[in-house]
């Protein structure tokens, strides 16, 4: 059972050849962008822990190097008394030690004899390491109020005419609070890591521009690609860095064999139609001879098989043309066919109308072709409207050809993609329109598809791409 009439005679296909999806990208420059990024990150997070570590060793140093002085001036104001106490001769010149829990203490013990800071008060001087600071002869430890103190002792032995001179070891220790040293490292790492973050964001923005500069004479590669595909050019010229050039030579060289292969093509298509040609004619020739029931079946067979090769020879011919074409008005080539389907079906009184501007990136011949099929299409199966659309884009040109008759069902469109495909066996036509429009579309990079028009019916619509 054959489907009822819904579709143009020569309905094909509504898509041009599908592709298959392509997988995402990877980027060139993403990939660049992420190395070096990674790259400055690590070093400067390197960096930063180094230029950390060497300011607290020497922040460390530095204080150690100060309590050393303050035992050895410690030292020299320590002496015995004839009684065999441990006295000082002479106040140490901080004033911190006068104060008492202020962070800075010192004791010194020999034998049973201790003298020590006033600051210490009715504290013990911390004696308990809790760990050692590197570098140094230093240790930290807990004093008085969980004060976190830098300590450091020394044992010497002291001249005097005391009973005990020289022969008693007399243990000095100094004490300083670690706030002003822990919060001078805290300044030190805040300011060296804003540093670096912002040298970081410098060095991401001077990649960044490396990259861009370096890779632009693939961007320029890709822009003269487009423009020679527009402007139907058979190489790719310009001048190259050196490393561009291998690449330039090679899109060439795969050019020029394309072009061949076209050229070879279109010649062998066009000796098969002209050999089948000249069979068909001398067949037609002997249609007579036929008995009368048969003669008038096989002059429209005959008439079918001509008009097919006369086809594929106009798409020989246009398969090189693409390479040649300019810029077509759309609308002058539009009016025209308005005005010859018009009159071909002036008994109907058909409205036909065209409106809208467009340039077609072909040849002629080709867009009457495609208009031509589209709008006998819409003519032979419209009740009383047809509708030629033209919409000129920055990066594409839209044609669209509208109907008013019953169109096809959303079901349907796909069974109409094959060539010689109908959904009407009983009308007129070979089932190849479509497939012809859908394929001159393809050789410029353009698509067809079918929908249902705002008119009810049918619309073929056509879009080629006409920018970068």
């Amino acid at each position: 059972m054959t489907a009822p009439p819904a579709a143009p005679s020569t309905t094909s296909s509504a898509t041009p050849s599908t592709t298959q999806p392509r997988a995402p990208a990877r980027s060139i420059a993403l990939r660049l962008f992420a190395v070096s990024t990674l790259w400055v990150i690590g070093a400067l997070v390197t960096t930063g822990l180094i230029l950390s570590a060497l300011f607290e060793r020497h922040v460390d140093q530095t204080y150690a190097s100060q309590l050393n002085r303050e035992i050895a001036s410690l030292a020299g104001s320590l002496e015995w008394t004839p009684a065999g106490a441990l006295v000082t001769t002479r106040t140490p010149a901080d004033p911190r030690y006068e104060r008492p829990y202020s962070g800075a203490y010192w004791h010194a013990v020999g034998g049973k004899s201790e003298v020590r800071s006033r600051s210490l008060w009715d504290a013990e001087f911390p004696t308990h390491m809790e760990r050692e600071v590197p570098t140094t002869d230093a240790y930290v430890a807990t004093g008085p109020r969980d004060q976190s103190l830098m300590v450091m002792t020394r044992t010497v032995r002291l001249e005097g005419p005391g009973a005990h001179a020289g022969d008693t070891p007399v243990t000095i220790g100094v004490a300083i609070d670690r706030t002003e040293l822990r919060a001078a490292k805290r300044s030190f790492r805040n300011l060296l890591w804003l540093s670096l973050a912002v040298l970081g964001l410098g060095l991401v923005a001077a990649v960044v521009a490396q990259i861009s500069f370096g890779l632009l004479p693939l961007k320029r590669l890709r822009e003269a690609l487009v423009a020679m595909h527009r402007q139907r050019e058979i190489t790719l010229g310009g001048t190259w860095p050196s490393e561009v050039i291998p690449l330039v030579d090679e899109i060439n060289k795969l050019l020029a064999r394309n072009a061949e292969a076209v050229a070879r093509s279109r010649r062998q298509a066009a000796d098969l139609a002209h050999a089948v040609k000249t069979p068909l004619a001398v067949l037609t020739n002997d249609i007579d001879r036929l008995p009368t029931e048969d003669r008038q079946r096989m002059a429209e067979q005959f008439d079918v098989m001509r008009r097919q090769v006369d086809r594929h020879l106009a798409r020989a011919r246009a398969a090189g043309a693409t390479r040649d074409a300019g810029l077509v008005p759309v609308r002058e080539v539009a009016d025209a066919l308005v005005r010859a389907l018009s009159r071909l079906h002036d008994e109907r009184a058909l409205d036909i109308e065209a409106e809208g501007e467009g340039m077609f990136p072909g040849d002629r011949q080709d867009l009457i072709e495609m208009l031509g099929n589209l709008l006998d299409n819409a003519c032979r199966w419209a009740r009383h409207r047809v509708r030629l659309r033209v919409a000129q884009h920055d990066d594409a040109l839209e044609i669209e050809i509208a109907d008013d008759g019953p169109g096809i069902p959303d079901a349907a469109r796909e069974a109409v993609m094959s060539r010689f495909v109908r959904l009407d066996e009983q009308a007129e036509g070979s089932g190849l329109g479509l497939a012809i429009v859908r394929d001159i579309s393809a050789l410029y990079g353009g698509e067809l598809r079918l929908e249902r028009a705002r008119e009810g019916g049918l619309a073929a619509r056509l879009r080629f791409p006409v920018g970068g």
